[in-house]
């Protein structure tokens, strides 16, 4: 574990909320690289498929869409997948999910929620959807 997810997952467990720097674009277009995100504690329980969590991966701290939450030999396990991937990631242990992103800056004027995030994805999703069926022809 790196010295920023232990401060990070500190930070978390007492309460506060994180804001740091998004990476890469695997989750264009609800985030862009360079986008703030605000990340807060969350109960496991009360994830639910389509939250964006903040997660320690094989790759490092990867903030991706849970698209499947389930079990693996009785150990709950969840299913992550970046918006602009075609493949979901490795499923991880609810241990290693550090928090739910609540939150999107592009700048300090422009704000994106998550529901509207989510309403983009869905006609991403649908599109992809499309795609995929038409050319598995």
């Amino acid at each position: 574990m790196s010295e920023f997810e232990a401060t990070l997952r500190e930070l978390l467990l007492a309460g506060h909320t994180a804001r740091f720097r998004a990476s890469g674009d695997s989750m264009y277009p609800a985030i862009s690289e360079g986008d703030y995100l605000h990340i807060v504690r969350c109960e496991t329980v009360n994830l639910r498929r389509g939250d964006v969590v903040l997660a320690a991966t094989e790759r490092g701290l990867t903030a991706h869409r849970i698209v499947r939450i389930g079990a693996c030999d009785g150990a709950p396990r969840i299913t992550t997948r970046g918006d602009n991937a075609l493949r979901s990631d490795h499923a991880i242990g609810i241990t290693d999910i550090l928090g739910r992103v609540v939150q999107i800056d592009r700048t300090a004027s422009v704000r994106k929620s998550l529901s509207e995030s989510l309403t983009i994805m869905r006609f991403a999703d649908v599109l992809v959807r499309r795609l995929r069926a038409h050319f598995q022809r």
